[in-house]
């Protein structure tokens, strides 16, 4: 198998942008080294979009939060917690009365910061930012 990056250079090379359309477009070829990373099957990839629609329209319930310092925020209604039969979401106000599922969505939320740290911390704009929003006042 060809190198990820590479191929996708090479896409973007071609088309002159890189998007999720124009990926999908070149993979199509059944001799292009990325065709095997997508399911061609209608049915199964119908269903799996349909799955993907559904997360989505879960994913965008909002309700109001008040944290510690009295502040209301706009947070997800639903959130995934894993349970007997896998992951399932359920509403926030479960998630804070069950200890366990609270300690699970925040090392959830852990995970998500480190990973957006990861992901920018080589760019001071980011620390800036970061330490704008935390502590106002404090940043340089």
């Amino acid at each position: 198998m060809s190198d990820l990056r590479t191929e996708l250079l090479a896409i973007r090379e071609q088309a002159g942008r890189l998007t999720p359309a124009v990926v999908v477009m070149a993979a199509a070829a059944e001799d292009h080294p990325l065709h095997g990373r997508f399911e061609w099957d209608d049915a199964v990839a119908g269903h799996k979009y349909r799955l993907s629609q559904a997360r989505e329209l879960i994913r965008v319930v909002r309700e109001k939060y008040v944290d510690g310092n009295g502040s209301p925020e706009s947070v997800r209604f639903f959130h995934a917690i894993p349970d007997e039969q896998g992951m399932a979401y359920q509403p926030l106000d479960e998630v804070v009365e069950n200890d366990i599922a609270t300690k699970v969505l925040l090392q959830s939320m852990e995970r998500e910061w480190r990973s957006l740290l990861k992901r920018y911390e080589r760019f001071s704009e980011f620390r800036d930012m970061v330490l704008r929003d935390v502590s106002p006042g404090e940043a340089a």
